[in-house]
């Protein structure tokens, strides 16, 4: 049943019971009025009468008073405005919603009382529990799978395609691509750290050499355009293949001394050459202009929109075809990752003693950021109430316990009248 639904029924169940009562309070009251009827007719038939008499009347009198005590809480009784101290609730709702909103938040809201609720709890606990049942990794499941079924609905349509590429463009023009790259060159070179960089590539180069027929490969290449080859072919010399060879085996030796050998010269040129780039990039406004050169390029090259367009066009169709089939494999990998993340919390106590220890560490700071706001929001919206919906809501809270106040009234009061008139007619 929906939330409003269901707030419908339960007032309407307490404005039910709320009026019953008022009829059980309301025939205690005419009950002791007839009794006091009857009892005054016939006084005289008996002397226990008298005290039938004396009980009713103290009881009429303990029920008006507790009735009017009563309404006078929320209404001026008989609608009469000028006795005073009547209709309390309404005329003092502001500074009502302001004690309830501080009463809340120093009883109910307090960094503290919130800290300690929250620890004797166990977040991370219940989050495994929760993560645990089989049910609830499926509700994640379908959830994500409907929202990225939502989102790649909303997001194909070709006004958003356009503002998306309008704004990233216009980004893009304001980032100083030349200072952002440099910076970059600068935490990948310290240390050497680019050095692990150019010892793979060397790797990979002395690896691909060191094979016969690579060699052989790349020594028919070099010979066929080589000029030094060539010359020493238009001599009448057959030595092509012999100082092509040549050529590859020196090249292999160079690329294994460089690797071994932290120091080598090559290496050097090679740390010389990154700074110098390093330089230009934040010196040289030459080199600057050329990098935002070929970033404008980029920007506006249609062909690179084209194809950033068909790849996310493919990515949906994709996407789309996925989630609608009931065997989803998106929808199958994120029930996998919940699963699978509720099995590790389960078995790391390290983790839930961190998460834990996280959000009972970060709550006092949220509570001080939130509950002013919690607490004026408690009062205004009392404040904005009208005054008979104000009294509405806490009548039908409270009004079916009130009615007990009238009814013992009527009860007590006879008895205490009761009392009275059997003691004077002891005491005569």
């Amino acid at each position: 049943m929906p939330g409003s639904a269901s707030i419908a029924v339960r007032n309407a169940h307490k404005d039910r019971g709320l009026r019953q009562m008022r009829l059980v309070a309301t025939g205690f009251l005419l009950l002791a009025v007839l009794l006091y009827a009857v009892s005054t007719f016939f006084g005289r038939l008996h002397p226990a009468m008298g005290y039938v008499a004396a009980f009713s009347e103290a009881a009429v009198v303990g029920a008006i008073a507790d009735w009017f005590a009563v309404v006078a809480l929320f209404r001026h009784p008989l609608h009469l405005k000028f006795i005073p101290h009547t209709a309390i609730l309404p005329a003092n709702k502001g500074r009502i919603a302001e004690g309830l909103a501080e009463f809340i938040l120093q009883n109910f809201l307090s960094a503290e009382a919130i800290v300690a609720k929250i620890a004797e709890i166990g977040p991370a606990g219940k989050l495994r529990e929760w993560l645990l049942r089989s049910e609830n990794a499926k509700w994640i499941a379908a959830l994500a799978t409907r929202f990225l079924s939502y989102g790649m609905g909303a997001f194909d349509d070709v006004r958003v395609r356009r503002f998306v590429h309008a704004t990233v463009a216009s980004k893009l023009k304001d980032v100083d691509v030349a200072s952002a790259a440099a910076q970059v060159l600068d935490v990948l070179t310290e240390n050497r750290r680019h050095h692990a960089v150019l010892d793979e590539v060397l790797r990979l180069v002395d690896e691909a050499m060191a094979g016969e027929e690579t060699r052989a490969y790349i020594a028919r290449a070099v010979a066929a355009e080589s000029p030094l080859v060539d010359a020493v072919r238009r001599m009448g010399w057959q030595l092509d293949e012999t100082i092509a060879r040549k050529i590859v085996n020196g090249v292999a030796r160079t690329v294994e001394e460089v690797r071994q050998d932290p120091d080598h010269a090559l290496r050097r040129r090679f740390d010389e050459f990154i700074a110098g780039y390093v330089e230009k990039l934040k010196r040289d406004d030459g080199t600057r202009l050329k990098v935002e050169q070929i970033r404008d390029e980029l920007l506006r090259n249609p062909a690179l929109e084209s194809y950033v367009g068909g790849l996310w066009q493919e990515f949906q169709a994709w996407l789309a075809g996925d989630l609608a089939d009931p065997g989803s494999r998106v929808h199958g990998a994120i029930l996998d990752l919940v699963h699978l993340f509720g099995q590790k919390l389960d078995e790391d106590p390290d983790i839930q003693r961190w998460i834990d220890e996280q959000i009972l560490e970060a709550l006092p700071a949220l509570v001080a950021e939130h509950r002013a706001g919690i607490g004026r929001f408690i009062a205004d919206r009392i404040k904005d109430w009208h005054d008979d919906r104000f009294v509405l809501e806490i009548e039908r809270e409270i009004g079916r316990d009130l009615q007990f106040i009238r009814i013992n009234g009527t009860l007590v009061g006879g008895l205490v009248g009761l009392l009275i008139y059997t003691a004077s007619h002891a005491l005569k």
